[in-house]
């Protein structure tokens, strides 16, 4: 009840800033479940564009790039349903030379739906104010979907992420060899763990046979990742362990997008039109902001397709319920920026 309380309170701050844009008739179920505020008739998607021009995922998803329907895969699907864990979106990261007050993404969010239609360079700035996240919060945006949140994944289609991190132990990989009656010195364990790093890391840089690639990471994001992943793994505590990285409410949204939303959306393409819902049409990214309240959109991520979309027999979007309503704000926003 507290978050669909949230819900509410978050749209009726949009629709106080006037950024509510049209919804489809695909959406109109959904808006009316989540008792969203009428939508305003003029979209935002020029000013967001022009502001906040944010590098974001390109091209067909990577469904498409597999030759695989949602039907045919786990992937994008395995987020679960329970309750949102603990979140550093609170813990402080000023900007360099700022002194003032503390960003954090709840507060950042409300004051740039605010500020937007009254002083445009205002929000800018605050879209792009520093908070410090840990990476739970960078695999949620960015494995959670497919790996699941215990990182077991769907094997045999989704590899699990514990053996291959507990492969970078050298506490846990000495333990392993010496139960298979290995007589294992230091520099054999050095080596050992050293190729299992360096292979994970290739991995987030490069993708796999079906995994995409993570190159848009920043050095800092994987090692906090790195951390938490150890964390699921139960590795022994490294120097990674708590790491926390400065991002923005931008920076956010464009993990989501591209970390979760890429899965299955193409970046440029058709909307979430009647004839497009009828024929199964997986909406574009570009498109959402044009045909979707913000309102809207929560519902649907938190909840999964509406009833309305299921009785069409086509694919349908699963929840995520473990996505804020501020973080679904922010890819909302950064959906402005896709590029064929």
């Amino acid at each position: 009840m507290k978050r669909i309380s949230a819900a509410f309170a978050l749209a009726a701050t949009l629709a106080a800033a006037g950024l509510l844009v049209s919804a489809s008739a695909q959406n109109a179920p959904a808006n009316k479940e989540n008792g969203g505020a009428p939508t305003a008739a003029t979209p935002v998607a020029a000013a967001t564009v022009r502001e906040y021009p944010i590098p974001s995922g390109q091209g067909p998803s990577c469904l498409k790039h597999l030759g695989l329907t949602v039907s045919q895969t786990r992937m994008g699907q395995m987020g679960g349903t329970g309750a949102l864990p603990a979140s550093t979106h609170g813990n402080p990261q000023p900007s360099s030379g700022d002194t003032g007050r503390a960003a954090n993404l709840n507060s950042v969010i409300p004051r740039f739906l605010s500020t937007f239609r009254s002083n445009p360079e205002q929000a800018a700035a605050i879209l792009n104010e520093k908070f410090a996240v840990s990476g739970a919060d960078l695999y949620r945006w960015n494995c959670q979907a497919c790996h699941g949140p215990d990182g077991q994944g769907a094997t045999p289609e989704i590899n699990s992420v514990l053996g291959p991190v507990q492969g970078t132990s050298p506490v846990m990989t000495r333990k392993r060899l010496e139960a298979r009656g290995l007589d294992v010195d230091d520099d054999m364990i050095q080596q050992v763990t050293e190729l299992a790093e360096a292979s994970l890391r290739d991995r987030f840089q490069h993708g796999g046979k079906n995994m995409p690639s993570f190159e848009y990471l920043r050095a800092d994001e994987v090692e906090a990742l790195f951390g938490y992943l150890e964390k699921l793994a139960s590795v022994p505590p490294t120097k990674r362990d708590g790491l926390l990285v400065p991002e923005s409410a931008a920076r956010v949204g464009e993990h989501i997008v591209r970390g979760t939303c890429h899965v299955c959306h193409d970046a440029t393409g058709p909307g979430s039109g009647h004839t497009a819902m009828t024929q199964g049409t997986i909406p574009s990214l570009a498109s959402i902001p044009r045909d979707h309240s913000l309102s809207g959109i929560v519902h649907q991520v938190q909840y999964g397709s509406s009833s309305t979309m299921k009785m069409t027999g086509g694919d349908v979007m699963p929840a995520y319920p473990y996505f804020t309503e501020e973080e679904i704000a922010a890819l909302y926003l950064v959906a402005y920026s896709h590029r064929p």
